[in-house]
């Protein structure tokens, strides 16, 4: 066999199985046991190659051809369970594979999570393919397992346990073997420990002299960091100057890097932890998803180790909370939707236990409101509008209530303007128009209010330019177009400015590439040198922010009106080429399993597949056609019963038409009607 072992698992028990995988891979056989016969042969000295990577597993739902001849080619099956891994069809069809290769007796389970005795589908660890009886009507299988729950045999004994079941030796002979290796182990580093202590007592004086030393040198060092990394750091963000921002940074991590971090004080520990944090929202607007990845998951590291050294102290576990929310930023941008839950769900725990410490201080009672927004936000993005509407109304009477109170803070004035504001798009997203109009207007008032006491901060400009898009969307669906058109024509130039302020910011020339996309809508004369200029910005900030939602449906709405320009301009291949260049970036982040789709995301993908039906229908081609229509009726219809999300019912009532389904399509055109919602379309073939 190539492998000695195939590790199942799911995505999320990654951590548990990468530990699995190279403490197997670098576990030597005790001596005493080499080249004694066994169950299943000599006994090695190595356990051997682990296979743990796999590829990408095709949509249809049958293994990969790396993957199946991997487990060809392993003598053993090791089963992470968890109830992650029981839920996972990919690990029940290996396991189901490895069965009937006929070696069922070499699967090996080790449970990291859940309970081996629940039918719970939230808490069984066991896939159903472990489980399921050789011939109908049988008793389920009992798996071999090792436990590795505290509660369970622990990981080190259920390691062993994993061991001697591949060796095919037994249990207690091995741990027996093992724990006499590690005593003659203990008894040299023991020896060792003993000759140097004498060598470091002698140094021990020398180094507490230079020590005390260093400790002044440091602390002065520090103060200047502080300073770089907070008033300094504040003013630079508040006039957009990322530039600065980035080489303050540097020199920051130029600093930290310097310094050997088992001499770090409480003090250095916190300022390189929010110095990490900075850095990573700086990566983070440039696009580069890896590196803020990296430094949040430092940055966490570091408040961690800082909070449990001390869990009464409030600013620690605040700097702990701002982690755990930025590493659920970054995963929900890239569309890793169920870690940013996690890490979210982490994030707003952190701010109610912070809350409760001072109920008299606002700013807490606000971090735990944000806890709450950003899980109604992510149930908004999975669909969940309903559910996401309640929690947000009631963070949205909370900050009324605090703004109220405090009638000149700026940033209280903005927070109620903003949970109004995905009030709004929670509204639009059910049909309500008026009422999201009603809330559109509440935030933009607010935002205006806020540029006019503040004209000079640039937060607010970039929210007034939001709050400008925002009316103007609801406005065009209420057939508004003239009043539309002139709050769109603001936010361009609000995005142009700030666009020209900082050209490395992704989500600025994503802004300003949005406006221009929309002027080529409203102004036909101009409409191919705004679209040019659209597909410079939004082209460039696609290829910084890939997998981020709001990205994907830019780039794709960019490159459907593109089509459909070139399209009505009788350019039939040159819509083809925008379609191809639209299914070569949209169409394998749709098929990505790990990513969660998003009813935007959604709107855009079934919005090609017509668009492109279209064109086969130019290109004389009725099959393929209706095939792609139906394809997009597929995906519009899909995960949900008669009472399908609002913002799905336009471009459903498209393909239903293009299908001749005329019935279906009056059922959804009435909830348009209904709602008061008017179609805008510029470059439509309808």
């Amino acid at each position: 066999m190539q492998y000695s072992a195939f590790i199942s698992y799911s995505h999320k028990d990654e951590k548990s199985a990468r530990w699995l995988m190279r403490k197997l891979e670098a576990y030597r056989v005790p001596a005493k046991i080499i080249g004694q016969p066994s169950e299943f042969g000599i006994v090695p000295r190595r356990i051997g190659k682990i296979f743990r990577d796999r590829d990408e597993l095709p949509t249809a739902g049958n293994l990969s051809r790396t993957v199946n001849r991997a487990l060809q080619n392993s003598a053993a099956l090791i089963v992470v369970c968890s109830p992650a891994s029981a839920k996972s069809k990919w690990v029940n069809s290996e396991i189901a594979e490895f069965r009937k290769m006929g070696r069922e007796d070499r699967i090996l389970c080790f449970i990291v999570s859940g309970n081996p005795l629940s039918t719970d589908p939230d808490t069984a660890c066991f896939p159903p393919a472990l489980l399921k009886p050789d011939v109908s009507g049988e008793p389920e299988h009992e798996p071999l397992a090792a436990d590795a729950r505290a509660d369970g045999d622990g990981k080190d004994r259920a390691f062993l346990k994993l061991v001697a079941g591949l060796l095919g030796v037994g249990f207690d002979s091995l741990a027996q073997r093992d724990a006499q290796r590690r005593n003659k182990r203990l008894a040299l580093i023991s020896v060792g420990s003993f000759t140097g202590m004498a060598f470091a007592t002698a140094l021990a004086i020398t180094a507490v002299i230079a020590r005390n030393d260093a400790q002044r040198r440091q602390d002065q060092a520090e103060d200047i960091v502080g300073f770089m990394l907070g008033d300094l750091r504040e003013r630079l963000q508040t006039v957009g100057r990322l530039d600065l921002m980035r080489s303050v940074d540097d020199k920051a991590t130029s600093y930290f890097s310097k310094l050997n971090k088992r001499d770090l004080s409480d003090r250095a520990l916190a300022e390189q932890a929010r110095s990490l944090t900075g850095i990573g929202e700086v990566r983070l607007n440039e696009g580069d998803y890896q590196l803020a990845m990296a430094a949040f998951r430092e940055a966490y590291e570091r408040s961690k180790a800082l909070y449990e050294r001390d869990t009464s102290n409030a600013k620690r576990l605040f700097d702990l909370s701002q982690a755990e929310y930025w590493l659920g930023n970054v995963a929900w941008q890239q569309g890793r939707l169920d870690d940013a839950e996690t890490w979210l769900s982490h994030y707003r725990d952190s701010a109610i236990r912070l809350a409760a410490m001072d109920t008299s201080n606002l700013d807490w009672q606000i971090e735990a409101a944000y806890g709450y927004q950003n899980l109604a936000i992510l149930d908004k993005s999975r669909g969940k509008f309903e559910k996401a509407e309640i929690a947000m109304g009631e963070v949205r009477d909370l900050y009324i209530t605090w703004s109220e109170q405090n009638p000149k803070d700026l940033n209280l004035r903005y927070e109620a303007a903003n949970a109004a504001s995905w009030l709004g798009s929670l509204a639009m997203q059910q049909g309500n128009l008026r009422q999201a109009k009603i809330y559109f207007l509440e935030q933009h008032a607010a935002i205006k209010k806020n540029l006019e006491d503040d004209p000079d901060n640039t937060i607010w400009r970039e929210d007034y330019l939001y709050a400008n898009i925002l009316l103007a969307n609801v406005k065009i669906q209420l057939g508004e177009t003239q009043s539309a058109n002139r709050l769109f024509l603001e936010a361009t130039n609000i995005a142009e400015a700030l666009y020209l302020q900082d050209p490395e910011n992704a989500y600025w020339m994503l802004d300003y590439g949005r406006c221009l996309w929309y002027l080529a809508l409203i102004t036909p004369s101009n409409a191919e040198k705004h679209l040019k200029q659209a597909e410079n910005l939004i082209g460039k900030a696609f290829s910084l922010k890939q997998r981020e939602g709001r990205t994907l449906h830019f780039y794709g709405d960019l490159k459907i009106a593109q089509s459909e320009y070139a399209l009505l301009n009788n350019q039939l291949d040159l819509a083809t080429n925008y379609m191809q260049q639209f299914e070569q970036s949209i169409v394998p982040a749709w098929q990505d399993l790990d990513m969660e789709k998003t009813e935007d995301f959604r709107l855009v993908y079934s919005r090609g597949l017509i668009l492109k039906g279209k064109l086969a229908s130019f290109a004389s081609q009725p099959d393929t056609a209706q095939s792609l229509w139906k394809q997009a009726l597929g995906v519009l219809m899909e995960d949900e019963s008669d009472n399908l999300p609002f913002i799905r019912l336009y471009e459903l009532t498209k393909v239903l038409n293009l299908l001749g389904e005329e019935q279906q399509r009056k059922v959804h055109q009435q909830r348009l009607d209904e709602s008061g919602f008017i179609a805008f379309n510029a470059f439509s073939f309808d």
